[in-house]
């Protein structure tokens, strides 16, 4: 799995101005916040934002599809800043924040319309809530603290269970769908307890 990091520099920096590509002066223009990246994080985002309110409004399967591309854009986005050459360390944040942020929100849209016993909510919420402190609050002290596998396939599994619990209700609670989206979320979460470690020690680190 290629996690994309960013270095301690734009990878634009590295590169002589005249050399730059249109997206990386761009980029450099504006401190790094317009990047392809960003722009896609943004509109992943946006989506998301979107899928919730039809969720809150029960329209499951419009709500469904909206987060699906939503979140699958949030996957396109290092993919598309390594290849156009705008890697940074603000995107890498930018990346991550977005992250934690539509996961605590689709988690609580998700109690608030009752697709989940709470306790599940909570054990999410929580977890993802801990890691962003944790991330913080090492980078606060001059970490340099990159997403890590784990935690990375443990925001996507907990993905595949919050998108499955919108399944669930769409095809009115199918055992095999139900025992099969707990299990990623039980997954997510014994993942995300490994990541939290791992932010928590200098294993996070290049």
């Amino acid at each position: 799995m290629n996690l994309h990091r960013a270095s301690t520099q734009a990878d634009w920096q590295a590169i002589k101005p005249t050399e730059r590509n249109l997206f990386q002066r761009v980029a450099a223009a504006t401190m790094g916040v317009v990047s392809p990246g960003n722009v896609i994080s943004l509109v992943g985002f946006i989506l998301v934002i979107i899928g919730l309110s039809y969720l809150l409004d029960e329209r499951y399967l419009l709500s469904l599809v909206l987060l699906a591309v939503g979140r699958l854009l949030d996957v396109a986005d290092g993919a598309v800043a390594e290849a156009t050459g705008t890697k940074s360390p603000l995107g890498e944040i930018v990346d991550a924040t977005i992250d934690k942020l539509v996961t605590v929100m689709t988690v609580i849209a998700i109690l608030l319309t009752d697709l989940a016993a709470w306790w599940v909510v909570a054990a999410l919420v929580i977890l993802q809530i801990s890691i962003g402190l944790v991330v913080f609050i090492r980078r606060s002290r001059g970490s340099r603290i990159h997403p890590t596998r784990t935690g990375k396939l443990s925001m996507a599994t907990a993905w595949i269970g919050i998108v499955g619990l919108i399944l669930i209700k769409a095809l009115n609670g199918q055992s095999v769908v139900v025992s099969t989206v707990y299990g990623f979320i039980v997954l997510s979460l014994v993942l995300g307890v490994v990541a939290l470690c791992q932010y928590a020690t200098f294993r996070a680190q290049d």
